[in-house]
C-alpha cells in the first residue's frame, strides 16, 4: 500500500478573483484514478456537491467520500455555496506487497460496490489527518510509514466495521452531539480570526469557565485553548500553501498577537517554522 498523494485545500470559494476561480476549476476538475488506486474527501467544513460518477452527494463539515478506480468524481464548482476546507489523500495498493492487508482492497472495492462510501464522521479526525498529511510528505521513512498506518487504521475504523446496534448507534450519536461541545467548536470556527479569551467563550454559552473547560476537554480530548490554536495553526497552514500571504499578514488574519507569537505556537503544533512549513508544502497549483 502507498500514499500516492496528499493535499489540504483551505476554503475553496467561487467569486470574482480569476485566481481565485482557476484554483475552484483545478481542484473542482472532474477527473479519474487508474487501476488500484482509491481517494477519500475529508471534508471540514463548507458546503457543495460531491459528483462520483452519476450520483450527487450534499457536502456538509465532517462528510467523508471514497472513491475507487476508474470512478470518476469531481467537487461540483458552480454548487459551491460556503468555502470549503477538505482533505484528499491518494492511495494505491500493490497486493504482492506482503505488507498490504490483504483483506482491506477487497472490502474497499465491496464497500464502493454496494455505493456506501459516503459516511460522516467525528469532525475531531482534522487534527489527525493535519498530521497524517505533514508525516506522508516527510522525506522520513519512518514517517511516511506512520502515515501509512494511520490512513490504514482511518479505512478500518470506517469501512470494516461490523454493523453497530441500534443502542449503540445512539449513544453514539449521543455523545458525537454534546449540547455544549457542539456549541462551541461552531463558535470556535465562527470566531478563528480572532483573539478570543476562553472565558469568552464559556460566557457566550453561560457556563462557568471552570464546567466549559471540563465539559469541552471530556468530549474533544484537548482543551479548549488547544483546540482554538490548532484551528488557528490549521488555517495558517493552508494560507502557507496555497497563498503568497506573507507570515505576518497570515499572523494578523487570524489574530494572533504578533508574528513571534504566531511562530512560536505554529512550531509548537506543527514542529516546523512558518516559512520551513512554506517551503516544504506550498501547492504551486494554487498559484497557476
Amino acid at each position: 500500500m502507498k500514499i500516492l498523494d496528499s493535499v489540504f485545500v483551505y476554503r475553496l470559494q467561487d467569486d470574482a478573483r480569476p485566481l481565485a476561480n482557476d484554483r475552484l476549476s483545478w481542484h473542482g476538475r472532474y477527473h479519474t484514478h487508474g487501476t488500484a488506486e482509491f481517494e477519500i474527501h475529508f471534508f471540514i467544513e463548507g458546503s457543495g456537491t460531491f459528483q462520483c460518477n452519476t450520483a450527487r452527494y450534499p457536502i456538509s463539515g465532517g462528510r467523508v467520500f471514497l472513491t475507487g478506480p476508474y470512478d470518476f468524481h469531481s467537487i461540483v464548482p458552480e454548487a459551491v455555496s460556503a468555502p470549503l476546507t477538505y482533505y484528499a489523500i491518494l492511495f494505491s495498493f500493490d497486493e504482492t506487497d506482503e505488507l498490504t492487508p490483504l483483506a482491506l482492497p477487497e472490502t474497499l472495492r465491496s464497500t464502493i460496490s454496494a455505493k456506501a462510501t459516503v459516511l460522516s464522521v467525528d469532525p475531531h479526525f482534522r487534527f489527525q489527518f493535519e498530521d497524517l498529511l505533514r508525516m506522508a510528505r516527510s522525506s522520513d521513512a519512518a514517517l511516511r510509514a506512520s502515515a501509512l498506518h494511520l490512513l490504514q487504521s482511518f479505512l478500518y475504523r470506517w469501512y470494516c466495521r461490523d454493523p453497530v446496534s441500534p443502542q449503540d448507534a445512539r449513544a453514539l450519536a449521543h455523545r458525537a452531539n454534546r449540547l455544549h461541545a457542539g456549541k462551541a467548536l461552531a463558535l470556535m470556527e465562527r470566531h478563528v480570526r480572532e483573539n478570543m479569551l476562553i472565558e469568552e467563550f464559556a460566557r457566550k454559552l453561560s457556563l462557568s469557565e471552570e464546567h466549559f473547560i471540563r465539559t469541552f476537554r471530556d468530549e474533544v480530548h484537548m482543551t479548549p485553548h488547544q483546540y482554538f490554536m490548532r484551528l488557528k495553526v490549521e488555517g495558517a497552514s493552508g494560507m502557507l500553501m496555497s497563498t503568497d500571504k506573507t507570515v505576518g499578514e497570515i499572523a494578523d488574519w487570524f489574530g494572533f498577537e504578533n508574528q513571534f507569537h504566531f511562530s512560536r505556537i505554529f512550531r509548537k503544533c506543527t514542529g516546523m517554522s512558518p516559512v520551513q512549513y512554506r517551503r516544504t508544502f506550498l501547492q504551486l497549483v494554487d498559484f497557476t
